[in-house]
């Protein structure tokens, strides 16, 4: 992707690899001349960029969003990475770039044309505070009001009590997960569209039966 991505024209590519110092050597050695590794200022990284190119649609892209960075979806990897890509293209956030040909264009609109400000508007959007101020608050609320009356002893355990407590962890565990879920993924849609065409756009990307031409078009990339 970062060959290509030079190669086209519309951009200087900047590459970051975390933990992949050998990644970082390889783009190097292939002429790319800013190929980090780990990276610990990245919000001061995006706002000195112009566009994200990414390929799996998940928290950076929330990232981008929030600094008012447009993001194209490109080469994304098989699963989450084109249902992210369907859902966000489709809720207008981020544009996909099915075909290579379309990179340049698709770029250089993205950095300087009414497509990038479409993007940037719609992606500071999502983070405007609201009359609640939104799940942040909510979580400080809890916390600043503490987890109750520790003092009190629990309840001797019976006979099933094991099972019921392992079975509401396991509860737990799982609410816990699908919210993450929902906040990473969702969120790009949510203040997007009413209630029932949100609920056809999530239905659109969760829908794998429909992006099985586009999993034998992308193939397997990383």
């Amino acid at each position: 992707m970062p060959l290509e991505l030079r190669d086209c024209g519309a951009a200087v590519p900047v590459v970051v690899c975390g933990r992949n110092e050998a990644l970082v050597e390889q783009l190097r050695a292939d002429g790319i001349e800013y190929a980090f590794g780990w990276v610990d200022d990245m919000p001061g990284l995006m706002r000195a960029a112009d566009v994200l190119v990414q390929n799996a649609g998940g928290l950076t892209s929330l990232k981008a969003f929030a600094s008012g960075l447009p993001v194209a979806s490109y080469r994304c990897i098989p699963g989450h990475g084109l249902t992210n890509a369907a859902a966000l293209d489709e809720a207008g956030v981020a544009v996909w770039v099915r075909d290579t040909a379309d990179l340049k264009a698709v770029l250089c609109d993205l950095i300087d044309g009414p497509l990038g400000a479409r993007q940037r508007a719609t992606g500071l959007a999502l983070f405007a505070q609201t009359q609640d101020g939104g799940p942040a608050a909510e979580i400080a609320r809890v916390h600043r009001s503490g987890l109750g009356d520790r003092s009190q002893n629990p309840p001797p355990p019976g006979p099933g009590r094991p099972r019921r407590l392992r079975t509401r962890r396991l509860a737990v565990s799982g609410a816990t997960a699908c919210a993450v879920w929902a906040c990473a993924v969702g969120t790009g849609v949510a203040t997007t569209y009413d209630g029932p065409a949100l609920m056809r756009t999530l239905g659109h990307g969760l829908d794998l039966d429909r992006l099985t031409p586009a999993l034998d078009q992308e193939g397997h990339h990383q």
